[in-house]
């Protein structure tokens, strides 16, 4: 079954800003055009207002109609002028029954028949502002009134007419240029997001192209340019550190890998040898004896190896239980110890246990075979590093969360460039490769068993006078 086509980030990205950009514009445009009628028509209302109130005062000094004057055209003009309304006026003065007293033009627009059909609504709601319809594709009126007081009585009303103004009409009146102009206003916004869009997609088309090399084992990346964003200059920095990390962690397997070919083909090429030896009878009586010996010991040292790559592979995929109890450590530390002097041939090295000054013995919440295994493994690598001379020092001491088993040697300490990776499977340092066989699996081994056990081990200082590794593990709630 084929994958599905996958769009770039550069079209993915810059159709769905054409399109949102789109879609705002005319929604924008519509509320722009819906409130800037709105304002139009209220303008129009407050302007109308006005003046059919001037037109009822100048009425109401007049005895209930306005004065004759000899251009009542250019009068209502220049009015509406003054309120802001166009060249067009329409007046009615009406009596107090609704009957025409005057009126301009003498024949007003057929739109004002309207007012007859309207005359109770005209006479019962003082001022007002009603609306007429249009006929015949004119623009529909609004008509503003305004009773005419005298004598404290209505003696008529004043009604003034105007085409309602439309803004949207001056707005299609260009749409041509308008769509043109709204056109380049989106080329130029989808061009602007175009190119930053492009210029988002370098650093990560060579983030993508630094994966497809590490994938294929190439390792020496060139993201070395700095990035002006803070999260670009994070992801090429992490790329960068992750290849590096990989590199130098690839150098480690096949050097490893190297080493733990080494320690098993030594051993099996001793036997061989051996074996050999005995078979075609370059060795007789006590000596063939002595060579069998030899090769019962180095399968031991096989069998040794191929268990602690059992055991380390079952751990780290963390198929071992671990069982915690509650476990006296004063005591067992001290059994612990006493077990590990008596399995050494002709141990010189001078062995020191020391307990914090206190009245009651901590109890730890841990499995006390897997404890051991992380002691006797930290004896071990102390009683190597003295070669025989010098002391190890266990100290035990509490605070109140965890128990510390301290151990200590007065060896020749751990070159600082390889402290960093005592704790990586099947590392071996410089000098042991040299002097002490082994698959570089005891310090990985014990911190997986500690940190199984909910503790954690570590190296807490190394220099040429000693080592010393810290046991951090979690004491038990009942004291």
């Amino acid at each position: 079954m084929s994958s599905p086509q996958r769009k770039s980030i550069l079209y993915y990205w810059s159709i769905r800003y054409l399109t949102i950009l789109f879609v705002s514009i005319v929604v924008l445009g519509l509320l722009a055009m819906y409130l800037f009628n709105w304002n139009a028509l209220y303008q129009q209302k407050s302007r109308l207002q006005n003046i059919v109130r001037d037109i009822g005062a100048a009425a109401e000094d007049n005895g209930g109609r306005l004065p004759e004057v000899p251009d009542m055209e250019r009068f209502l003009s220049d009015l509406a002028a003054r309120h802001g309304l166009p060249d067009d006026p329409i007046l009615f003065i009406l009596d107090s029954e609704g009957g025409v007293v005057q009126q301009f033009p003498p024949s007003p627009p057929k739109e004002t028949d309207q007012i007859a059909e309207r005359m109770p609504e005209v006479l019962s709601r003082g001022a007002q502002i009603i609306a007429l319809d249009a006929y015949e594709g004119r623009k529909p009126l609004f008509v503003g009134i305004q009773p005419i007081a005298v004598a404290d009585r209505t003696a008529g009303y004043a009604l003034y007419a105007v085409a309602r103004q439309d803004v949207l009409d001056g707005i299609f009146a260009f749409r041509y240029p308008r769509i043109i102009l709204l056109s380049l206003f989106m080329l130029l916004g989808w061009g602007i997001v175009y190119a930053l869009t492009r210029r988002l997609m370098t650093p990560i088309r060579e983030a993508a192209e630094a994966a497809k090399q590490i994938v294929a084992g190439n390792y020496d990346l060139h993201l070395d340019k700095e990035y002006k964003e803070k999260e670009i200059h994070e992801l090429a920095s992490s790329f960068k550190e992750m290849a590096d990390r990989l590199s130098r962690l690839e150098a480690l397997r096949t050097q490893l890998l190297a080493g733990v070919t080494h320690e098993f083909k030594t051993p099996v090429t001793s036997i061989s040898g051996l074996l050999q030896a005995v078979r075609k009878k370059v060795v007789r009586g006590k000596e063939a004896e002595v060579f069998l010996d030899h090769c019962m010991n180095e399968c031991d040292r096989l069998q040794k190896m191929v268990e602690d790559l059992l055991d380390f592979n079952s751990f780290a995929a963390g198929v071992i239980n671990v069982r915690n109890e509650p476990t006296p450590l004063n005591e067992t530390i001290a059994a612990m110890i006493d077990r590990w002097r008596c399995g050494q041939d002709r141990l010189q090295t001078e062995v020191r246990l020391e307990m914090a000054a206190s009245k009651t013995n901590p109890i730890v919440f841990t499995d006390p075979t897997r404890l051991e295994q992380i002691l006797v493994n930290l004896l071990n690598n102390a009683k190597d590093a003295t070669a025989g001379e010098g002391s190890i020092r266990i100290s035990v001491s509490s605070d109140p969360e965890w128990s510390i088993i301290r151990v200590e040697d007065t060896g020749c300490g751990i070159p600082a460039e390889e402290q960093k990776d005592i704790f990586e499977p099947f590392y071996r340092g410089a000098e042991k490769k040299v002097l002490i066989h082994g698959l570089g699996l005891g310090l990985p081994f014990s911190r997986l068993i500690a940190r199984s056990l909910g503790g954690d081990l570590a190296l807490k200082s190394s220099s040429a006078s000693g080592s010393a590794f810290e046991l951090h593990i979690p004491l038990s709630t009942a004291s």
